[in-house]
């Protein structure tokens, strides 16, 4: 260990990793935490954490060998007891965090095993052999497979925790109580979403030659009637106050702006945000490419309000990285791509800040109130759904029912009335 890591330990901390086996990869756990981004105070604190760590590990002789995620659970165990200082971190959050990074650091470095699954090899191997067929049959996005995936996996765990999976052994009935249970609590559309997650598993496995069709007619179905409700979007004086809740002389404040105006002006979902790449842009023609559902790639008209938050960030707030993402992440780790929650955050924040939480029900409110807007302004609906980029027309239809004059010129009197 040099004097990197040396001089920004304690007296009780260096003491720690004298003679641990770990503090040959403190200047580089150091070095990692600095080109990540992270502050100087949180630096100093995660490597004091890390020194106890390798001090418990050395008291306990807990070799590199053994090293891994239970081990640290242990020493998360320990830490309420610890006697090791007087003063010492012991707030769970920050400690974990530390040596995971930690952890990672020493695989990259490879001094100890690879992390290990906690799901048994088959059902390992059988989510491989779905996410396969999900991918390259289904075609669906990475999105979508990773949540059909993650409902498939749990129903798995649920059913062959203990042993190799049988379908042929599955009743219609573990597959109502399983998702009695697990989708206890839920909204109806996620609800759906699982059942559908399910269903896609067992046409899987039909095409293996399993009988599946009794057990996807046991999934429960769930009622939710279509155009039954209204969209819930924003008025034009809420997006005013919603675009005046950032501080566009923050980088960070611009980037979230850029984002918010790619909702209010291209309607796009949050994921399509986050996908967003520097080279789906043609500056020249004014018009950008767009990732959407199914593989579509779609092109729209760029804004110019879009336009100029999307360059004001680009020449003046986005960090520098060989990435080729649009928005980055400007909280450490520094240098990834910002990722739908970001995207997502970026826009709830400014709602808090500027006291619209009660109003604003996500992003995709913002969607709704393009949707509206265009409504309002007489613009017919194919051209509506172009905008949103909806595949048929009936997904737009919905936002008629929002046009109250012209609905009112066409309702027809309650029967009541003509006695």
């Amino acid at each position: 260990m040099s004097d990197l890591a040396r001089l920004r330990l304690t007296r009780a901390s260096r003491s720690w990793f004298c003679d641990a086996e770990l503090a040959t990869s403190a200047d580089s756990y150091v070095r990692h935490l600095t080109q990540q981004g992270y502050a100087s105070g949180t630096i100093d604190a995660y490597l004091g954490s890390v020194a106890h760590f390798a001090h418990w590990c050395t008291r306990l002789h807990i070799g590199l060998a053994v090293i891994n995620e239970r081990t640290v659970e242990r020493f998360l165990k320990h830490l309420p007891l610890c006697h090791c200082a007087q003063r010492c971190q012991r707030w769970r959050r920050n400690v974990c965090a530390a040596v995971r990074i930690f952890l990672a650091l020493l695989r990259t470095e490879g001094r100890i095993a690879p992390k290990e699954s906690s799901n048994p090899a088959a059902i390992i191997e059988e989510i491989s052999r779905f996410a396969h067929y999900l991918k390259q049959v289904c075609g669906l996005r990475p999105t979508t497979c990773s949540v059909r995936i993650q409902r498939v996996r749990a129903f798995l765990l649920h059913r062959f925790a203990a042993g190799r999976i049988q379908i042929g052994a599955v009743k219609p009935a573990d597959v109502v109580r399983f998702m009695a249970k697990y989708t206890e609590g839920w909204t109806a559309p996620s609800k759906r979403a699982a059942g559908d997650s399910l269903r896609s598993y067992f046409r899987f496995r039909a095409m293996q030659g399993d009988r599946t069709a009794a057990l996807s007619a046991a999934i429960p179905n769930v009622a939710q009637w279509r155009l039954a409700g209204l969209p819930k979007g924003m008025s034009l004086d809420q997006v005013a106050r919603l675009l005046k809740a950032f501080n566009r002389h923050s980088s960070t404040g611009k980037r979230d702006f850029a984002i918010t105006r790619c909702f209010v002006d291209l309607g796009l979902r949050a994921n399509e945000v986050a996908r967003l790449q520097l080279d789906d842009f043609d500056w020249r023609q004014g018009v950008v490419r767009i990732r959407g559902k199914g593989n579509r790639v779609d092109v729209l008209p760029l804004p110019r309000a879009s336009g100029r938050a999307i360059v004001d960030y680009l020449l003046h707030g986005r960090p520098e990285t060989d990435s080729r993402a649009l928005f980055m992440r400007h909280r450490p780790p520094l240098g990834m791509p910002a990722t739908v929650f970001v995207v997502r955050n970026a826009v709830r924040y400014a709602a808090k800040r500027c006291g619209l939480e009660s109003h604003f029900h996500g992003p995709h409110a913002l969607r709704h109130t393009l949707a509206q807007r265009l409504v309002v302004a007489r613009t017919p609906l194919k051209q509506i759904a172009d905008i949103l980029r909806h595949r048929s027309l009936d997904s737009t239809t919905i936002y008629a029912k929002i046009d109250l004059p012209a609905l009112s010129r066409v309702a027809q009197p309650w029967p009541a009335r003509l006695s």
